[in-house]
């Protein structure tokens, strides 16, 4: 179906989301101009260092100079997932950055950018290490893994969608300065270098793969509290921060809590307990179902109504052979989900799934736009219903994350203080002005 006939269709939504589902949906490919000229720069923040790939195809390491992170002309933020089957295409037309329809050759979308590189990225840590393999930039966050080995894939138990141990074998081989697990020292240096270097940045997100027994005598909660003391240390006031890690019973919630962290994403991943018993089956046999929401409402009683943040990859409840095979189905069973955990103060957030080379699910079909369209729709519904307001912890601003369009309905359709209508309110905007947005130079009218 034409892009055009998707936007007949989801008149409701704005275009923006549309399409910026569609190239979260189905990746998009890269014509020779656009390779050509991004190999002549060094201005541009490369694909690179990241947990995820979220390739369709071969990683795209560091030194393929592929954009991470692009915007729409008037700043919607999206990442940008390659793809050389995507009927969508990241073109030139001169000096200008298009994006393309391959089959009607038609432009969807004129004057692309990108996000700059940040100045810290090639600078050394004390130890040695390149700055952008410690801690990576996108939008206003700064983003550290600091275990990039989960041992879940050891016996295969991993959630079937990642592809993260196969993603740093891949970064190894394409000549990345991997750092497989970030010492304490290294890690605290590397974020308050980042941010003395690069203030634009001012979000921290700390994710890592899963240890299931010890590392080097440390359990992961140790691990976790030896990285995150060292840092607290180290910035003497924590930014905000957000933290993915497993749910805990209360002594690890206790302490992990009283590290100052702002917020926390026991990441869920899949409603259905059938799904989620096939899709991730580590985390079901070691913790499970009923324990892993259990922990997730519980920790609720340490941070507070809507700082925690468990991630949903949406998409995976369609897979095959075992996932739901109508779209209604798949949208009840996650927005249900979804509506019991914001009736218990739990703010959960989602990202579009990617079938990622070097994931079980690589090579899986990819469910149609209309799910991924009444999906986040009924999300933003709901958020509404629970009087969730943003921003949001684990994704605070429009900018921070563009792998879903969870600020962008806000932005376009919401009431908020973030919303579009509020912001051109607040900034003296005309009627017929383009409005408040975010371009290359910053915020702007």
């Amino acid at each position: 179906m034409s892009i055009e006939k998707l936007y007949k269709q989801f008149s409701d939504v704005h275009p923006n989301i549309v399409l910026k589902s569609e190239i979260l949906r189905t990746g998009i490919d890269i014509s020779k101009a656009a390779i050509d000229n991004f190999s002549r720069r060094d201005d541009l923040l490369w694909k690179g260092f990241h947990l995820f790939s979220y390739d369709w195809d071969k990683t795209k390491v560091y030194g393929d100079k592929i954009p991470w992170y692009g915007h729409l002309e008037d700043g919607c933020f999206f990442m940008i997932r390659t793809h050389n089957a995507s009927p969508y295409l990241l073109d030139m037309e001169g000096n200008m950055f298009i994006i393309r329809e391959k089959a009607s050759d038609e432009v969807l979308a004129k004057n692309v950018w990108f996000e700059r590189k940040p100045r810290f990225y090639d600078m050394k840590t004390p130890a040695g290490h390149q700055m952008g393999s410690i801690v990576q930039g996108q939008g206003r966050m700064l983003f550290v893994t600091m275990n990039k080995y989960c041992e879940m894939w050891k016996d295969g138990e991993q959630c079937l969608f990642c592809n993260i141990n196969a993603t740093m074998k891949d970064q190894k081989m394409g000549g990345e300065d991997v750092v497989a697990k970030i010492p304490a020292a290294e890690m605290a240096d590397a974020i308050k270098i980042a941010l003395e270097v690069d203030p634009h940045y001012s979000i921290l997100y700390i994710s890592s793969g899963t240890i299931l027994k010890t590392y080097q005598g440390k359990t992961e909660l140790e691990f976790y509290e030896e990285r995150l003391n060292a840092l607290k240390e180290k910035l003497q006031v924590m930014i905000p921060t957000t933290v993915q890690v497993a749910p805990y019973d209360d002594e690890g919630w206790k302490r992990i809590h009283a590290l100052g962290i702002g917020s926390v994403q026991p990441n869920i991943e899949v409603w259905d307990k059938d799904l989620f018993k096939w899709i991730c089956p580590g985390k079901n046999k070691y913790i499970g179902y009923d324990e892993w929401i259990k922990r997730t409402i519980r920790a609720v009683d340490f941070w507070g109504r809507g700082r925690v943040n468990p991630n949903f990859v949406i998409g995976v409840e369609m897979a095959t052979p075992h996932g739901f095979k109508d779209i209604a189905s798949a949208v009840k069973s996650t927005a249900g989900g979804w509506d019991f955990l914001m009736s218990n103060g739990v703010l959960p957030r989602y990202n579009l799934w990617t079938q990622e080379a070097g994931s079980a699910f690589e090579g899986q079909a990819t469910p149609p736009i209309e799910y991924f369209i009444e999906i986040q729709k009924a999300y933003a519904e709901l958020r509404w219903k629970h009087n969730f307001e943003p921003p949001y912890p684990a994704t605070m601003f429009r900018n921070c994350y563009g792998l879903n369009c969870l600020q962008d309905f806000e932005y376009y359709h919401g009431n908020s203080s973030t919303s579009k209508k509020n912001l051109d309110k607040y900034l003296g905007v005309k009627p017929g002005e383009p409005g408040g947005h975010f371009d290359q130079e910053g915020y702007t009218l």
